[in-house]
């Protein structure tokens, strides 16, 4: 009898010892610094292609999960900071390639307004004679 409850006092503490190192493990993953910088650098290109104009739902979205990556950060989630750097970087690319897509859109209306400006004018000019 007295071999049995060392056996299962044994087994229980190697138990408990696999878990405190498993948790220890967790908590001794290093941040992904670069994948970090990565997702604060695509935020700040968005907001320099102007997307809180011309795509302000994806830059809401990247700027969301950038403050939910922030908090993990505190909380040293390493998991939860890789998965939404990734998802951060992603959406913020969309808002810059949308800004970026719809600022020319924009340059090119313009320039089809000139284009029409300038054949109206054309064809109003009195004809000149030598």
């Amino acid at each position: 009898m007295k071999m049995t409850s060392v056996s299962n006092y044994l087994r229980r503490s190697a138990f408990a010892v696999i878990v405190v190192s498993a948790l220890a493990g967790c908590a001794a993953t290093p941040l992904p610094a670069e994948k970090i910088s990565l997702a604060r650098d695509s935020v700040e290109r968005a907001l320099s292609a102007q997307a809180t104009q011309f795509a302000p739902l994806e830059l809401r979205t990247a700027q969301d999960k950038l403050a939910r990556m922030e908090q993990a950060i505190g909380e040293k989630n390493s998991v939860q900071v890789h998965t939404l750097a990734e998802q951060i970087e992603a959406d913020a690319n969309l808002a810059e390639v949308k800004a970026n897509a719809a600022r020319k859109q924009q340059v090119l209306k313009q320039a089809r307004e000139g284009i029409q400006v300038l054949k109206q004018e054309m064809l109003n000019a009195p004809a000149t004679t030598h």
